[in-house]
């Protein structure tokens, strides 16, 4: 398995696919807290309510770290790499597996690198609003952990899902159209039910200040829950496949 992480980091990195998204994601996710903060009143800003409601658009660029999921997986069917990769490891389901592991860690890494960014650009866009970011502040560094693990599920349902539906454009305009407009209006129109769904759950999870969510340890429970049942009808799904 270690021979497949390392095969898989290897391609990854030596493709154009993190050049562009990854950059993308942490200017994103800074351009979402820099305009929350603009938007804000100054004194709101020091209290604890709009410290979260700051730091909870730090994980606006999980969606990207999505499609980047979809790249790892329906990129090779795309590219016609599929077919080598398959037959140098004939196990289909541990090729899977070593691109869910390498979505998860490199997901992980991108979650903390916004927030240390996130962080930073709030410090400054709170001074250009008169106001002073609490460093010491619970709220503020909770963002890293939240940020991290938001971004390491949502590249596992995107590693997922890609090999699912092995067509790549298919994969991510079906993805990106759930989140934005399905997703979007039950969250906001009808929460009972948008909590339960991944974006509900991770909303939850950078503890986004909206009514009827569930809470972050819940939040984590839920989206987990989606990263491991796609994860594995993914894998189950590619080992009984002949092409």
């Amino acid at each position: 398995m270690n021979d497949l992480v390392a095969a898989e980091w290897l391609k990854l990195r030596t493709t154009r696919v993190l050049h562009g998204t990854i950059p993308a994601a942490v200017t994103l996710s800074v351009a979402a807290v820099a305009g929350m903060v603009v938007s804000s009143h100054g004194p709101d800003l020091e209290t604890t309510e709009g410290m979260r409601r700051v730091f909870s658009v730090a994980g606006a660029g999980a969606i990207v770290v999505l499609v980047v999921g979809i790249l790892i997986s329906a990129g090779e069917f795309r590219h016609g790499t599929a077919g080598d990769t398959f037959l140098t490891t004939p196990d289909r389901s541990r090729v899977v597996t070593g691109k869910l592991a390498v979505a998860a860690v490199l997901g992980a890494a991108v979650g903390v690198v916004t927030a240390a960014a996130c962080i930073a650009a709030a410090t400054l866009m709170y001074r250009s609003e008169s106001a002073t970011l609490t460093l010491s502040a619970s709220d503020v560094w909770l963002a890293v952990p939240a940020t991290a693990l938001y971004t390491a599920l949502f590249a596992l349902l995107g590693v997922a899902l890609g090999s699912l539906v092995r067509n790549q454009v298919a994969a991510v305009a079906g993805a990106l159209a759930w989140l934005a407009i399905v997703e979007h209006t039950l969250v906001n129109l009808v929460p009972s039910i948008g909590r339960w769904l991944p974006v509900g759950a991770g909303q939850a999870i950078v503890r986004t200040p909206l009514d009827g969510l569930l809470s972050p340890p819940a939040g984590i429970a839920v989206l987990t829950a989606y990263a491991a049942v796609v994860a594995v009808i993914a894998v189950r799904a590619e080992a009984s496949r002949d092409a």
